[in-house]
């Protein structure tokens, strides 16, 4: 019996040695147990090995370690999405306007730079949700505050240089398949 007992134990050390890890990162929480999406599925989700990898092919320069890697990542469509999840009580509550005027390139809100540069503030299903990138850059931003206040999420976009126009079509639709719970 004592033999069995130490088998199992060793045999048990090893297996949670290989375990999977799909989210990391200070008081992050996982995007399913806020939310509903049906684009960001669970099942769909990639570890963070993975993710690395994808970052070290579109983006090199902004992630150099693998355990800087903060919060989730899925792959849709050949677009890589980085989703962070937090309770508000842990974040602090953005104020998207005054976000939107700070973000952008001096003029902004003026229409000067409407052709470099997009941002909105939009209400989608049960929350608010700033957006903003430059037509030129690979990544694509957004922010999401639910209308109860517990919960952010704040999201990027990563596309190839043939699919920056497929990531900036594809915020709306991402944004509408989620839902907070």
């Amino acid at each position: 019996m004592g033999y069995k007992s130490i088998l199992f134990c060793f045999l048990f050390a090893f297996t949670d040695l290989n375990a999977q890890i799909y989210i990391q990162g200070k008081e992050v929480i996982s995007l399913s147990s806020i939310a509903n999406s049906t684009l960001l599925t669970v099942p769909n989700r990639l570890t963070m090995e993975n993710a690395f990898s994808k970052y070290k092919i579109l983006a090199p320069d902004i992630v150099n370690q693998q355990s800087r890697l903060v919060g989730e990542f899925w792959l849709f469509d050949n677009l890589f999405i980085n989703i962070v999840s937090r309770n508000l009580m842990s974040t602090r509550k953005e104020n998207f306007k005054e976000l939107r005027y700070a973000s952008g390139p001096q003029g902004a809100s003026t229409g000067k730079h409407k052709h470099e540069y997009f941002d909105t503030i939009k209400t989608v299903n049960n929350y608010e949700a700033f957006i903003s990138y430059y037509y030129s850059s690979n990544n694509k931003f957004f922010i999401i505050q639910d209308k109860q206040g517990r919960y952010k999420l704040s999201g990027t976009i990563i596309s190839t240089n043939a699919d920056k126009k497929k990531a900036e079509a594809f915020i709306d639709t991402l944004l509408n398949s989620i839902t907070f719970k």
